[in-house]
């Protein structure tokens, strides 16, 4: 008989319990905006394993399909990806591409080097704040707040009731519907979250920059051969792109900005990154450029990176 899921939310790596009856070998519940989606989805594609994609919708898409009693039995604490390899589940996204990395191990994967990068990049720990100096991929998710705002303009109030009341995380579900009341002034000058993210800033310019030197000479982290750490710093580096960072980011990193360019030309980033866009991503894209130009509070909180 197989063990039931936990009502523990602190759940990592593959777990001793099955939450599925999928025929497939592998089963991926994912969103196509979600960061650690997009990690998951680009390793698979680049081992080439044949899985099977479930799109599960969160506020800033559309709804709060990861709140439904459904998919909390797949995963208690209400986040995507949920990776099932016959149909047993993984969590968090580093654990999910590590596991995916022992099962088609190489040599460059087994890199110092690349444990290290691939670690920097990673987004660990519900305190994010916390968690800057260590992980880039934390300092990216604080500085996703304005794309939040900008998605989350067009959603029915009346999801905010159900996402407030349900979502495990306080803390996220208040933030987000700080985001929907008062929009772009939660980046006023001085303001809490424009302090937190300009810290994010400025940790990430620590990291891109040891990155940057790092690359000298080089064509991927490892050296000659695509890794793990690559898979990481794609996505990475992508959401800056979306949120309108890229170019500031970059301007004084020139390794960086060519190892970009390269990554851009993988066949997974086109297959699992852009091939699943969707149309909220675009709209909030588009606003967010908009309102760059045109809010003060923003315009502010860009022209002060």
């Amino acid at each position: 008989m197989k063990k039931k899921s936990p009502k523990n939310i602190n759940l990592a790596g593959k777990q001793e319990y099955t939450v599925s009856n999928s025929n497939s070998e592998w089963v991926l519940f994912h969103n196509n905006f979600s960061l650690c989606s997009r990690k998951v989805r680009v390793c698979l594609e680049e081992y080439k394993i044949d899985y099977h994609p479930i799109h599960i919708h969160i506020l800033e898409t559309k709804d709060s399909e990861n709140l439904t009693p459904e998919f909390l039995k797949v995963n208690p604490k209400a986040t995507v990806p949920v990776l099932l390899h016959k149909n047993y589940p993984i969590y968090e996204s580093h654990e999910q591409i590590e596991y995916l990395t022992s099962r088609y191990l190489n040599d460059s994967n087994a890199s110092e080097s690349v444990n290290e990068w691939n670690r920097r990049g990673s987004l660990v720990g519900d305190d994010l704040i916390k968690g800057t100096r260590e992980y880039a991929g934390n300092c990216v998710a604080l500085l996703t707040q304005p794309l939040f705002i900008a998605m989350l303009k067009k959603i029915n109030f009346s999801k905010f009731l159900k996402y407030f009341v349900k979502h495990p995380s306080k803390f996220r579900a208040f933030n987000f519907t700080l985001y929907k009341v008062i929009g772009f002034s939660v980046f006023r000058v001085n303001s809490p979250h424009q302090k937190i993210a300009l810290k994010a800033i400025n940790h990430l310019n620590l990291h891109l920059s040891d990155l940057n030197d790092h690359l000298e000479a080089k064509k991927w982290i490892a050296g000659d051969t695509f890794s793990l750490a690559d898979i990481t710093w794609m996505v990475l580096l992508h959401r800056l792109e979306e949120l309108q960072l890229i170019d500031k980011l970059l301007i004084n990193n020139k390794n960086l900005k060519k190892y970009y360019s390269l990554l851009k030309k993988r066949k997974s980033f086109t297959e699992s990154i852009l091939n699943f866009n969707h149309p909220s991503v675009e709209m909030g894209i588009n606003r967010l450029k908009k309102e760059i130009l045109k809010n003060k509070n923003l315009r502010s909180f860009y022209g002060s990176i």
